[in-house]
């Protein structure tokens, strides 16, 4: 670790034991952005601060708002009826992820993609959601924004609907959702949906906090015995 900035160090973000880590954290030097990405509920988010059901979206009017949480959409503004009012466009139940229950909203259209923003337009640190597709099989597209400035992207693929977990402890203002026909595609028709958001604060990150001190410790000795010699 000689050389490393400890700062930058602390600022990445440690993903829970057992998570299915899509994109690992960037330490200095590294190509890749300090975001995490996760698979499974209670892999990003702990302690939940805003949360959207969308049981109250009966419109599906892109600007939606749920304690705190604001959501746009680009692509259909009708959607075809589908993911409000208890319509969906699934030709069975089962073909949506288990997360998804009652309205949720969704998109259509090329590069359409929804958006998952504070209302407050303040950052945020750790986003959970439950993600699917109007495709049989999950191809999703995620990137992260702030202050206009894309920090973040990635693909991941499941034969079903999964909760995705995204985390960056610089934090991002936007996440920006897509859905696709196939695998680490980045453009196209997009069909996108979403449910169960959960937005929670940072958890202290405390293996990485111990290894960075007995690195300090390390440093100190190493001093003291230079001192001597």
């Amino acid at each position: 670790m000689k050389g490393m900035n400890v700062k930058k160090i602390l600022q990445c973000v440690l993903a829970p034991a057992g998570a299915a880590m899509l994109l690992s954290c960037a330490l200095p030097g590294a190509a890749a952005a300090a975001v995490i990405a996760t698979l499974g509920s209670g892999t990003a988010v702990k302690t939940v601060t805003n949360a959207a059901h969308f049981e109250l979206n009966t419109a599906m009017a892109s600007g939606y708002v749920e304690d705190g949480l604001l959501f746009s959409y680009t692509g259909s503004s009708g959607n075809n009826g589908c993911g409000y009012a208890g319509v969906d466009c699934y030709d069975a139940p089962s073909d949506l992820s288990p997360a998804f229950s009652g309205n949720y909203m969704a998109s259509s259209g090329n590069n359409a993609y929804i958006s998952i923003r504070l209302a407050s337009g303040l950052d945020f640190y750790k986003v959970e959601f439950a993600a699917d597709s109007s495709y049989l099989n999950l191809n999703g597209y995620w990137k992260t924004f702030n202050d206009g400035v894309q920090t973040a992207a990635g693909n991941f693929s499941q034969p079903h609907g999964a909760v995705l977990g995204l985390a960056d402890a610089a934090g991002f203002d936007e996440v920006r959702y897509y859905a696709f026909s196939t695998a680490n595609k980045q453009s196209g028709f997009s069909g996108s949906a979403i449910d169960e958001v959960r937005v929670g604060v940072p958890e202290p990150a405390s293996g990485l906090l111990m290894a960075v001190g007995l690195w300090g410790l390390a440093a100190v000795r190493r001093r003291r015995t230079a001192g001597r010699n």
